[in-house]
């Protein structure tokens, strides 16, 4: 499996990301209120994902979403409808686990770091790949107010 350097994978995030002109900074007030609000996303996520529920994790991610997972480059949500696909037709997936460290809000988008765990058993219980992840989740707030994964960094831990 190749590895994309972590430099490469910041600078890509940092073109990637391209900030809307701001009029001012979010309130305390705002910043909670978005904090819980994905806080309740990712839960609903994580059970999307492990459940293998293709059109619920597909839901979650932004028209612009960009994979930069450890496993698999994706570069459109098609892209990612495929992948995860192949993954959901190959694998069961157990004991996913994520705990988030830290959230930075700011009035369009949010950043999360975490650490994320997952198990791949093979449907034939031949191959397990195990997931142990500092992970990298941006979201972007959308048109109805709601909030979706806009991209996503996940490196292995060594």
């Amino acid at each position: 499996m190749k590895k994309t350097p972590l430099f490469l994978t910041f600078l890509v995030f940092f073109i990637s990301c391209q900030q809307t002109v701001q009029t001012g900074q979010a309130t305390e007030e705002y910043k909670t209120e978005v904090k819980e609000t994905i806080a309740k996303f990712n839960k609903l996520y994580y059970e999307a994902w492990e459940n293998k529920d293709l059109d619920s994790t597909l839901f979650f991610l932004d028209e612009g979403f960009i994979n930069m997972f450890n496993f698999e480059l994706s570069f459109t949500k098609q892209e990612c409808r495929e992948g995860f696909q192949g993954v959901f037709d190959t694998y069961s997936i157990e004991g996913v686990e994520f705990k988030s460290i830290d959230l930075v809000v700011d009035n369009n988008y949010a950043c999360e770091t975490g650490m994320f765990k997952q198990k791949w058993i093979s449907n034939d219980v031949q191959d397990t790949i195990l997931f142990d992840m500092r992970t990298m989740f941006v979201f972007k707030k959308q048109d109805d107010g709601g909030w979706k994964i806009f991209r996503l960094i996940g490196q292995h831990n060594r």
